[in-house]
């Protein structure tokens, strides 16, 4: 018993001995295997981090791109939504027009639908759009919630990937548009955008070649109908996450390397280990130092990424606020600027001036593109060089710049300013060599005490209005903001929308001033005139509708309408069994240049040389030289007299009579009058008419007043007369009874 007590006191002994001996070895080799465990994990971690980190910031650069992308996108489109709203009635031409202004090459919308009564009606390009015109929203089932969120809203929204009518997918974004009627916003409709995706994704550097990228509508997707870009299961890989915040929603971008995470782990844990173990003393001293320096390194490229991000933003946002070309802050930026203003001085007001250059399109036109962008720059030069502190001169578009200012007495600062803006454009350019002279109008307009901040936006509308009113006085003027342009512009607003009315209601009219034959007063033919049956203001003369017309681009409808009128009125006079030789009608330029004319001209039910067109001659001939030379004589084969009409007071010339042939030449009214008394005019008045008999063409005189200018312009030669004197303008019902009256006089006096 004893014995065996001794032996297991050796055995422990012994076993403590052997322990103490190894104790060193097995100390080392615990911290070696410790160090080496907690090294390995450590840098797993540090490059899942790293590589974390530099997936995050491209994915930062991603988002960064998409956002400006679509917000320019979006910009593009409240621009062609402002345009539209400033004039609803406009047609598929100048809606067409209109967007390829605004549609820039680098933009990824590919396409514009705008939907008057949420129908589409206009599209640009129309070419391999057309399927899309007469959508209706509201029927179609995977359009209609976009649509309808639009207009429910107020706000923009963004959809996608549509499927579109037209064939093939993309994202669509849907601006609706409300007009002023004057009391309230009413709402007009919706303009689409249509956002090119494999673009926008292009553009944006979704199609990375080393990240797998997802986009969801929601931040934790449980559908794959939620992921439009990438898949579902993308989002269980521990994805990096980024948003793209936009006024109209919200995606979110998630990104995970190809191949997944922990593809580049460094040295393999076997290869540290066996290091480790052979350099147990050395090893955690050399260790700890690399970890310490491969740390720094490590913050520091973060510093720099962090540093290139946050310069790569401001790049982005300063390109996003300024122009490309001239380096003027951009639309975007003044209209920041009126939305958040920024006062020098509590009681400063805010002046807009509105610049639009008066010769650009010419010198673009002889200069090409490239002179043209030396007189933006050379503009925006001057500009900037006129601007104090606290000033902007910014351009929104075009040959169209604003100038900002502020102060407390704004009225005697908006005109100077106004006056050095035109005196410093006025000042001669060197374009390729050449003198140019360019100039511009301006519109002013100022803030008035008290105005609340939100009505900012108001003052760069009245500075439109006062620039319209410049150019309306000639080039290189300056105008002032008054509420008289205001009530003006609202007045023709009015008178416009009356008259697009009119023509649908046809209260547009035919009223008849006979001709009569110089030597026997004989009717010789009536000459057509436009009247306008208002409904509150009675009967209307062509002064007062004839520019709305022109400015709706309705002109040809307004002249279709009053040639059709005064055909039935001749085939009424026939069967009737008037001596009603000839009905001419006016002619407008647009009429002219409308690609069916002779077409339409071709179906009418007319007998030769009983109608006549009357060209005004303030019509510019050179502008429709080209027109008119494959026009008029075309016309003439359909059996159409050609007249010139106030002759004397506009562009035409004898080598214009003799180039197009006229039947007849009427003189201008204001020639007429003056010839009871003054023999110059009457020598001049003979002159014409010896002219028009040299090329056997016949003179009409108006304006015969008295009969004392009867008697003298019968003397003088003259073939027709018309004025006050022997008939005034009329009804069809009052010309029957005039015509009827006269041939009894006849009767009696025979």
């Amino acid at each position: 018993m004893k014995f065996r007590k001794n032996r297991s006191r050796g055995f422990a002994s012994s076993a403590i001995s052997h322990t103490s001996a190894f104790a060193p070895a097995i100390f080392a080799a615990t911290i070696a295997i410790i160090v080496v465990y907690v090294a390995t994990n450590w840098r797993l971690e540090r490059s899942l981090a790293d590589e974390r980190s530099i997936v995050a910031g491209e994915l930062a650069i991603i988002s960064s791109r998409l956002q400006t992308n679509l917000n320019s996108n979006v910009k593009l489109l409240q621009g062609l939504a402002a345009g539209i709203a400033v004039n609803p009635a406009m047609d598929q031409s100048a809606f067409a027009k209109l967007a390829a202004q605004i549609l820039q090459p680098d933009s990824q919308l590919k396409s514009f639908a705008a939907a008057p009564g949420m129908v589409v009606k206009w599209v640009y390009p129309e070419k391999g759009n057309e399927k899309a015109i007469g959508l209706d929203y509201r029927t179609n089932e995977k359009q209609r919630d976009g649509a309808m969120l639009a207009r429910n809203t107020h706000n923009i929204v963004l959809t996608g990937p549509v499927d579109l009518v037209q064939g093939g997918t993309a994202f669509v974004a849907r601006c609706p548009i409300y007009i002023n009627d004057g009391r309230s916003q009413i709402f007009w409709g919706l303009l689409s955008g249509i956002i090119d995706i494999p673009r926008l994704y292009q553009d944006s550097g979704l199609e990375s070649a080393d990240l797998e990228i997802a986009i969801s509508t929601v931040p934790e997707p449980n559908s794959p109908k939620q992921v439009f870009l990438g898949g579902l299961e993308t989002f269980s890989k521990q994805p990096v996450v980024a948003s793209v915040d936009m006024m109209y929603g919200r995606w979110t971008l998630i990104a995970v390397p190809k191949g997944g995470w922990g593809q580049n782990k460094g040295i393999a844990i076997f290869e540290v280990f066996a290091s480790l173990l052979s350099l147990c003393v050395v090893a955690p001293i050399v260790w700890v130092g690399f970890l310490t320096k491969s740390r720094q390194r490590t913050i520091e490229k973060l510093r720099l990424h962090k540093k290139k991000l946050v310069r790569a933003r401001q790049r982005l946002e300063h390109l996003s606020l300024h122009d490309a070309l001239t380096g003027l802050p951009n639309r975007r930026f003044v209209d920041q600027m009126i939305s958040r203003p920024q006062r020098p001085g509590p009681k400063d007001c805010l002046i807009l001036i509105h610049i639009d250059l008066d010769r650009f399109k010419a010198i673009n036109d002889t200069k090409g593109h490239a002179g043209g962008d030396a007189v933006l720059q050379a503009t925006a030069s001057r500009l900037a060089n006129l601007a104090g502190p606290h000033e902007v001169a910014a351009r929104i578009g075009g040959d169209e710049f604003i100038f900002a200012s502020w102060s407390a007495n704004p009225e005697p600062r908006a005109n100077e300013l106004a006056q050095q803006i035109v005196a410093a454009l006025e000042k001669t350019l060197f374009i390729d060599g050449s003198e140019c002279v360019v100039g511009a109008s301006v519109g002013v307009a100022w803030e008035t005490e008290g105005v609340d901040a939100r009505d900012l936006g108001q003052l760069l509308l009245n500075a439109d209005l006062a620039l319209y009113e410049a150019k309306k006085a000639g080039r290189g003027r300056a105008a002032i903001f008054t509420e008289d342009l205001r009530s003006a512009a609202i007045l023709s607003k009015e008178l416009a929308d009356e008259f697009n009315n009119a023509l649908d209601r046809d209260e547009l009219v035919a009223f008849f001033q006979p001709q009569f034959d110089a030597n026997t007063l004989d009717i010789a033919g009536v000459e057509t005139l436009a009247r306008w049956d208002h409904r509150r203001k009675g009967l209307l003369g062509p002064d007062k509708f004839l520019g709305v017309a022109e400015s709706l681009g309705r002109s040809g409808d307004l002249d279709r309408l009053i040639l059709q009128k005064a055909l039935f009125e001749l085939a009424r006079w026939d069967s009737l069994e008037m001596r009603i030789p000839r009905v001419s009608v006016n002619i407008s330029a647009h009429r002219l240049a409308q690609a069916n004319l002779l077409a339409e001209l071709s179906e009418l039910p007319m007998a030769r040389g009983r109608l006549c067109f009357e060209l005004l001659e303030t019509i510019s001939f050179d502008d429709l030289q080209p027109v008119l030379n494959d026009i008029i004589p075309a016309v003439k084969e359909l059996g159409i007299e050609i007249e010139i009409d106030d002759f004397g007071t506009g562009h035409a010339s004898i080598v214009s009579l003799l180039r197009f042939e006229p039947r007849r030449l009427k003189i201008d009214r204001e020639i007429i009058k003056p010839i009871v008394t003054s023999r110059s005019q009457r020598r001049l008045v003979s002159s014409i008419i010896e002219i028009g008999r040299s090329q056997n063409i016949d003179i009409v005189a108006e304006g015969v007043e008295t009969m004392e200018h009867a008697k003298i312009l019968r003397d003088l030669g003259c073939h027709l007369l018309q004025g006050y004197a022997l008939a005034r303008p009329m009804s069809s019902k009052q010309l029957v009874e005039f015509c009827r009256a006269k041939d009894k006089g006849m009767i009696r006096a025979g």
